[in-house]
């Protein structure tokens, strides 16, 4: 969201107009949205270009504040539209939106009860008044109405004209209602049985007099208003009621009420957006020399703690941490906490933290806390969540102090005698990683899964290659054990010396009583075997060896007849071979196969890096059941099949970084700009064979000046033995056309 002062209005009050007025005044950027006709009307002729008309409900203010932008929502709704304020606060919550709420101007507070009225009214003194009457809400208000004899008069307006008719005995005679003059208004009254001069359709503002008049026409003994301030005409109401000697039921303004009612007054709405009129909307206090700490507290016992999260933690005046975390805390350590008032909250969400300590849930400036602390487990090092909010408070200006831990990969690694410089380490952790490639590909692999049944699932995939698996669950606490899945041999057996025979670098001679007494040592020759897996539990790493690593070998470049195609066209390896060096593939990068067919190209991306993914997209189900098969047949779970047509499909999917299309249904025009919508800077390498394609390609470039076209035409000739001869198999000429940026393709020259 743009930093730019972008004010989204919510009114319909005499309040929402003159802070409109302001607006305009000021050339604010903004939008004020109206629920009704009516309150288009008042500011049609103040700002009828900026209006936007009609009850929303959250989803649909929610989708106004993404769509328009805005970076401050000010709620300027009548006091007793508590619904309404509910929905802007929770759209604005969920956006991240600043969301600031207009009091009315009621005056003094009520601290009285729904029978008394001490210290009330702005400008008229209430005391002394016995027949003021003051009630939380309307079934309250017709309870007390039930007692009045006469007529009476609801200056409430139309809202709930229907539950107080029906709650009042004949209402048909002795109820009178003033509304607005508009249909709806009408409309309610004659729906809640009203008729004739009992509808008084009028607009106000009402003087002290008008009101007067109006008691005295309809002979009320008692009126029934909302503690409505200064602008919806409360103190004319109670004195003319007062002047009348009648009873005056008043409805307590909602905010004067509830304790969570925090708002700013039109004067400091105004201080707020005339501070910083076009520049970033952070209302927290300066964020210069706020500090915040991540810390990592280990693999979960105290005795694993460091004196640097020891003092942290006495320091701290709030702590967050995901709930298995804080679960794993020290009892000592929370109980300390809780004793001295230190919040421990179960986030570990950067942004949301942020606005945690920035706001409170109404988006008013919250200062509390200068020492917060957020808990990880293990070290922070191996761990995406403080590195995603390490990135959040740099951006917002807070110094960020890390305090490593001992980590359960080192833990393992030394309940297991390894060394570490010979162990390849793959997080899994809440991402999809192509595990077998590194296992196939590493003599010494340790895998950090998501969770126990992440663990479980490895280890099935794993399950027909002649490896080693242990896993450790629960490291460093008392529930720890660390669980044989599988031996090499495959032998089962209850003798250690059978157990840790063969298997790498471990040595069972320096295994202590206490780490022998914690190990579950479980074999079968059954790698699925349920009672093994369901052993696995609790937070888990899988230590993996691999004799047989090294003989793995891919240069690039799998043979056709490896590939199961069925009657599905696909790109020959030797076209595949120069499409992936034109792809220049990196590391990390995020593929499109669009028309994967078979997946020749798919598979060989994917099979250049575990790191790689790749997305086969493709239509055909034919084609989509051969992509399951060659899928399951190289073992490549970095690759994902997608069913549909290209460019709709692709709208969902990561952003990529490399695009190859091998085939386009007639949609090369809308498939190129959805991709270069998505990363201007993707590479692009497009097949094509016949010519009128290669010249609706070469058109479409003139959308594109920013790239440069790297055009290559191949012709590939095979030689098939016939009989004692070997005659040339010509294939089609194929154009492989690279797109990239200028800078790029100069490079690469």
């Amino acid at each position: 969201m743009s930093d730019r002062c972008k004010v989204l209005v919510f009114g319909g009050t005499t309040e929402g107009r003159i802070l409109t007025e302001h607006l305009v005044r000021m050339h604010i950027d903004h939008e004020v949205s109206v629920a009704t006709k009516y309150g288009r009307d008042i500011l049609k002729d103040i700002d009828e270009d900026n209006l936007l008309v009609g009850r929303k409900d959250e989803e649909e203010i929610r989708k106004v504040i993404i769509d328009g932008g805005f970076n401050l929502v000010i709620d300027a709704t009548h006091p007793f539209a508590t619904e309404v304020s509910r929905q802007i606060k929770s759209a604005c919550k969920e956006q991240a939106v600043t969301y600031l709420r207009l009091l009315r101007d009621t005056g003094k507070k009520a601290s009285c009860s729904a029978d008394h009225h001490e210290d009330f009214s702005p400008e008229v003194d209430t005391k002394g008044m016995s027949d003021v009457v003051y009630v939380d809400d309307i079934h309250e208000a017709i309870e007390k109405l039930k007692r009045v004899s006469g007529n009476i008069l609801l200056l409430t307006g139309s809202k709930n004209l229907a539950e107080i008719a029906g709650g009042i005995p004949d209402s048909s005679k002795r109820l009178y209602a003033r509304v607005l003059p508009s249909e709806d208004s009408i409309r309610k009254c004659t729906d809640a049985g009203l008729s004739g001069r009992q509808i008084i359709a009028m607009q106000g503002p009402f003087s002290k007099e008008m009101n007067i008049a109006t008691i005295r026409e309809v002979d009320a003994k008692a009126i029934l208003t909302k503690e409505s301030g200064r602008t919806g005409g409360f103190d004319e109401k109670i004195e003319a009621a007062y002047s009348c000697g009648i009873k005056a039921i008043v409805i307590r303004n909602p905010e004067s009420v509830t304790k969570d009612s925090n708002g700013y007054s039109m004067e400091e709405i105004l201080d707020i957006i005339e501070r910083k009129p076009g520049d970033d909307l952070d209302y927290s206090h300066n964020n210069n020399n706020k500090i915040i700490t991540l810390a990592g507290i280990g693999p979960g016992g105290s005795e694993y703690y460091t004196r640097e999260l020891l003092k942290a933690l006495e320091s701290a005046d709030i702590i967050f941490g995901a709930e298995a975390v804080l679960r794993n805390l020290d009892a000592s350590v929370t109980d300390k906490l809780k004793n001295a008032g230190i919040p421990i909250v179960k986030e570990y969400n950067g942004e949301v933290i942020y606005q945690s300590l920035t706001k409170d849930i109404n988006g008013i400036v919250n200062n509390r806390y200068t020492n917060p602390v957020i808990l990880f487990s293990g070290d922070i090092s191996l761990c995406s969540g403080a590195k995603k909010a390490t990135e959040v408070f740099e951006q917002k200006g807070y110094e960020v102090r890390r305090i490593s831990g001992i980590s359960s990969v080192a833990l393992f690694a030394n309940k297991l005698f390894l060394s570490l410089e010979n162990v390849k380490i793959v997080s899994a952790h809440g991402r999809k990683v192509n595990v077998r490639d590194y296992v196939e590909t590493n003599k010494e692999t340790i895998i950090l899964p998501s969770d126990a049944d992440d663990a479980r699932n490895i280890c099935k995939g794993l399950s027909d290659l002649n490896i080693r698996i242990v896993a450790g669950c629960n490291l460093g606490c008392n529930d720890e054990k660390i669980v044989e899945i599988r031996s090499i041999t495959n032998k089962i057996t209850n003798d250690k010396d059978d157990i840790y025979e063969d298997k790498g670098d471990i040595d069972k001679d320096k295994l202590n009583k206490d780490d022998i007494d914690k190990m579950v040592l479980l074999c079968s020759q059954d790698d699925t075997n349920n009672n093994i897996l369901n052993s696995i539990e609790g937070k888990t790493l899988l230590y993996v060896y691999n004799e047989n690593a090294d003989s793995k070998i891919y240069a690039g470049g799998i043979c056709d007849s490896d590939i199961i195609r069925g009657k599905t066209p696909m790109t020959k390896e030797e076209i595949r071979a120069l499409s992936i060096r034109k792809l220049s593939l990196s590391q990390d990068a995020v593929v499109y196969d669009i028309g994967a067919g078979t997946g020749s190209i798919s598979l060989e991306a994917a099979l250049s890096s575990p790191d790689i993914k790749v997305f086969a997209i493709e239509k055909n189900e034919e084609a989509i059941s051969l992509l399951s098969q060659n899928k399951e047949k190289f073992h490549v779970s970095n690759m994902e099949i997608v069913k549909g047509i290209a460019p709709d499909i692709l709208n969902d999917l990561a952003t990529p970084t490399h695009v190859f299309i091998g085939g386009s249904s007639g949609n090369m025009r809308d498939i190129l700009k959805l991709v270069y919508d998505k990363n201007k800077n993707a590479r692009v390498v497009i097949n094509t064979v016949t010519a009128e394609s290669f010249a609706e390609v070469m058109d479409l470039l003139k959308d594109y000046p920013y790239l440069e076209p790297d055009i290559i035409q191949v012709s590939v000739t095979r030689f098939r033995k016939a009989g004692r001869y070997h005659l040339a198999d010509a294939l089609n000429p194929v154009y492989i056309i690279t797109l990239c940026t200028d800078q790029d393709i100069l490079s690469k020259r």
